[in-house]
């Protein structure tokens, strides 16, 4: 194995430098707009939803031009090298969450309000994914695992900056940050087995609430990803090897 400076070097850095910067220009030049999302759902109902899209589709689109002019080929793309286990990830998530339901203050129906929330927040993770997990980790090139979840966690904690007022909730910027390295050990391992940002936005989505059924979601997604090149012998093959 490489020692980590020589990893360093192999890595192209100034696209990558490009890249983040113009993600944190366009970021806060998004946040300065109004919320495009409730603009539009304000039209269409009553019901304040708090979700922000503007800096979700400026690092959708810098990824996406990102991948079209560097000329690093993509490999981790939607629903990855399984199609059906990836798309198992939002089935999970949104059948879990719809089942138990998340209380609110609109009188919407809880198991309704669940769907919504879980709708919401995987599209927007989508976006975030396609970046962090996708562009970036594909653009480090073939450092390791635990350098490519190092930088993936750190830049995209930093980025947070632009986004949140402040980390009171978490406790301060500095465990947000612990908290984004550790969870991107977690997402890195997952786009790297699967190739799929569809998995990746599914487990970043499960968070929304942490209870009984994000912790049964996690539990599912780690056995998913355990087993996820393991085949079921089907009653044929198993039958001719006796035959």
């Amino acid at each position: 194995m490489k020692k980590i400076s020589e990893q360093i070097k192999t890595v192209n850095w100034l696209p990558i430098l490009a890249f983040y910067g113009i993600i944190l220009i366009g970021t806060y030049l998004a946040r300065q707009l109004p919320n495009l999302l409730n603009l539009i759902l304000t039209q269409l109902t009553d019901i304040p939803f708090s979700f922000n899209y503007n800096h979700g589709f400026v690092v959708l689109i810098v990824s996406f031009l990102a991948y079209r002019f560097s000329g690093i080929k993509q490999e981790i793309t939607l629903l990855g090298n399984n199609k059906i286990k990836s798309i198992l990830f939002p089935v999970i998530l949104f059948t879990a969450y719809s089942i138990y339901g998340i209380n609110n203050s609109h009188g919407v129906n809880i198991h309704l309000w669940a769907l919504l929330t879980c709708s919401f927040a995987f599209i927007y993770n989508l976006m975030e994914e396609y970046a962090w997990r996708g562009y970036l980790i594909e653009s480090t090139g073939t450092i390791n695992y635990v350098l490519k979840s190092l930088i993936s966690g750190i830049l995209w904690a930093i980025w947070h900056i632009l986004i949140f007022k402040n980390f009171d909730q978490y406790g301060g910027f500095w465990i947000f940050m612990a908290f984004c390295i550790v969870f991107s050990f977690i997402l890195t391992f997952a786009v790297l087995r699967t190739k799929s940002i569809i998995v990746a936005a599914a487990m970043h989505a499960f968070i929304i609430q942490m209870n009984i059924v994000s912790l049964i979601c996690f539990s599912l997604f780690i056995l998913l990803l355990v087993t996820w090149n393991k085949k079921i012998m089907t009653k044929t093959k198993y039958s001719s090897r006796y035959n």
